[in-house]
């Protein structure tokens, strides 16, 4: 397994990944190919995006998207995806893309990663593993704006 640079080029096959993963359970969600295409073009246009591929035998096995962000004079890194082959998942490619990722943003100055999971989940479990926390002092608030 090799872990690269994720590109514009892989955006479909990606995405393809993407709608195979989360429609079966925990998450049991219905993407679209565009609207998950659309939603990874996003986050790869975003100046400070770093986003990591996982490819065995030439094909994409996993990614991970996100982007460094300033806060208090500090850089954090906002995990916003994490996708893995339903078949290659419990096999270390989320660890190991994670952990690629840390290596490379300690190099950059980067303090600190957080993310958004449901809580009492399979991925929870998966953060909680490699050494994630639960903040107390920051909450996920939402509102409908029907």
């Amino acid at each position: 397994m090799e872990i690269e640079s994720l590109e514009n080029d892989d955006l479909v096959e990606c995405s393809r990944l993407y709608v195979s993963v989360f429609k079966e359970p925990p998450w049991n969600e219905e993407w679209s190919i565009e609207d998950v295409f659309e939603r990874l073009s996003d986050f790869l246009a975003c100046p400070n995006a770093i986003s990591l591929k996982a490819v065995h035998d030439g094909e994409i096995i996993g990614f991970l998207a996100g982007e460094i962000q300033k806060w208090n004079g500090a850089h954090f890194y906002y995990l916003k995806e994490i996708c893995v082959s339903g078949e290659d998942q419990r096999k270390g490619v989320g660890s190991t893309l994670i952990g690629n990722l840390t290596v490379s943003l300690k190099s950059q100055g980067v303090s600190r990663i957080y993310l958004i999971t449901q809580r009492d989940s399979i991925p929870a479990s998966f953060y909680s593993s490699l050494g994630y926390t639960e903040n107390s002092s920051i909450m996920v608030m939402g509102k409908s704006v029907e």
